[in-house]
């Protein structure tokens, strides 16, 4: 997709057509569009189907239909109602990390070489079936104390999130405890 954004770009480039971001995301989403029905009408001849990454890839698909029948069962057998089932999540933002990925042609500077950023916060969200009852999200970062709290006066306690802190910024069993 994006081997055929960077020629479509190019050749308005080189007739002289103004291309702006808005413009661009357009394009994107009609080349991505054509590229989804193309893979669709050609599923019946491939065997790989879809990649998955991360967590959606390391899953046990026969393990979780067998946990989806247990948990129901345990559900209806001891009454339990949907505002007492939680769901807790964590997830990581890189908030100082640069794309791998630019759209800049053979012709345009290369970017110039730099120490990637690895900062990151966690971040842990919970609320129950319903969504009737949100836990205060968690939020942990390496710094207990950090440069921009102590320059704006920011008071912790009257953040919209649990502020705790540890040197690599993960969720802690006493974290989830508290």
């Amino acid at each position: 997709m994006e081997q055929l954004l960077l020629l479509w770009i190019k050749e308005k480039q080189l007739a002289g057509d103004s291309v702006s971001e808005a413009i661009i995301c357009e394009k994107a989403g009609s080349i991505f569009q054509d590229l989804k029905r193309e893979v669709t009408e050609t599923e019946g001849e491939s065997s790989q189907g879809i990649i998955r990454h991360g967590e959606a890839s390391s899953g046990d698909i026969k393990e979780a239909e067998n946990f989806i029948k247990v948990f129901e069962k345990l559900f209806s057998e001891e009454g339990y109602l949907p505002q007492q089932v939680l769901n807790c999540d964590e997830t990581g933002l890189f908030w100082k990390k640069m794309p791998r990925r630019t759209f800049i042609t053979a012709e345009e500077k290369s970017l110039p070489i730099h120490k990637a950023m690895k900062d990151w916060l966690t971040f842990a969200l919970c609320a129950n079936a319903i969504a009737d009852f949100k836990i205060k999200p968690l939020l942990v970062y390496h710094s207990e104390n950090p440069r921009a709290f102590k320059a704006y006066k920011v008071m912790k306690e009257k953040l919209q999130v649990l502020w705790r802190a540890n040197s690599k910024a993960w969720v802690t069993r006493q974290f989830f405890i508290e």
